[in-house]
């Protein structure tokens, strides 16, 4: 993800399952670029891409059940809360959990 001419993180299809046709979608941006509509705007791109281009009928994004602006994100774009999985990722040496967001192309088509 690029903010004028600096990078400034990174976003991709973690997965993509074509017999699913499922997307999960991560993402990581510096600390002093956050709540700037950076990661909003490019998780918004990775969708439509998804839907339109990849033909795919379902997005996901997991997000550590602490991480309030991630949850915020998906919440914002219309995912819904589809579960908490726990256990899910060691990060920094600490075990979190996580929660499992998803958008439907319905849902998404529908907004």
């Amino acid at each position: 993800m690029f903010y004028g001419e600096e990078l400034v993180g990174n976003i991709s299809f973690n997965t993509i399952n074509h017999n699913l046709k499922k997307v999960e979608i991560g993402y990581w941006l510096s600390e002093q670029y956050q709540g700037k509509g950076i990661v909003s705007k490019s998780v918004s791109k990775l969708i439509e891409i998804a839907f339109t281009e990849l033909d795919m009928q379902k997005v996901e994004i997991s997000a550590a059940v602490d991480n309030q602006p991630s949850r915020k994100v998906c919440e914002r774009l219309g995912f819904s809360l589809e579960g908490i999985i726990t256990c899910s990722e060691n990060l920094n040496g600490q075990v979190v959990d996580h929660a499992i967001y998803g958008l439907s192309r319905k849902v998404w088509a529908e907004k």
